[in-house]
């Protein structure tokens, strides 16, 4: 039993040290960028504080739990991004594949990719949640590395051409760096108040508040 502990805690233990791709494409130039650990702490923080300021029909457990384990794919595949040329299918494909192997020693594993199935297919509420939660971390997180002035503008208008015609029509709304990305995400919010609103506050942060 806990060897079974000690072989999960070692696999999801490189998580820690393996940085978020997108970052790394996008050139942030921070000494340190944020790892996939860290997102995963992010969206666990901004999950926790949505619970205490709205009143939510929601399995918070639950979705802690969701949370916490959604890129658990991460330890095995690559953490893919907008510029890869990847179907969506394929890449949950190869994230479950990854998911049975992670958890091939565990007494839960049948709990566990139930869980990031839930995650993937978005439609029960607490999953369409933590699909809101994943997404809006990164907008929070590009706006601190904007505010930081470590995110370059002319590296976030490269993305615009893996938007289609979004990206088109997103380039006149441009003024910043995290702009690009925020305003591409909106569309993942419309009909959702609480989020759009979130979504809003973040881009129209004027200040680091890091330490406050």
């Amino acid at each position: 039993m806990n060897k079974t502990i000690i072989d999960f805690y070692m696999i999801t233990n490189v998580l820690k040290h393996k940085i978020r791709t997108g970052w790394e494409e996008l050139g942030i130039s921070s000494e340190r960028i944020e790892s996939v650990a860290e997102h995963i702490y992010g969206c666990l923080m901004l999950a926790i504080a949505i619970d205490s300021e709205y009143k939510l029909d929601l399995d918070m457990l639950k979705i802690l739990k969701m949370l916490s384990l959604h890129e658990l794919e991460e330890t095995i595949i690559k953490d893919y991004t907008i510029r890869d040329d990847l179907s969506r299918k394929e890449k949950l494909k190869q994230g479950r594949e990854s998911v049975i192997k992670a958890t091939e020693c565990m007494l839960k594993q049948s709990e566990i990719i139930d869980l990031l199935d839930e995650f993937n297919n978005h439609v029960t509420k607490e999953s369409i949640f933590c699909y809101y939660i994943d997404k809006i971390e990164w907008d929070f997180q590009a706006k601190i590395y904007d505010l930081n002035g470590e995110f370059s503008l002319d590296k976030a208008l490269e993305d615009l051409k893996f938007m289609g015609e979004d990206g088109i029509l997103i380039k006149e709304k441009v003024k910043t760096a995290s702009d690009v990305g925020i305003e591409y995400d909106k569309k993942i919010y419309k009909g959702n108040q609480l989020f759009e609103s979130l979504v809003n506050d973040i881009q129209n942060i004027k200040n680091n508040l890091k330490g406050v």
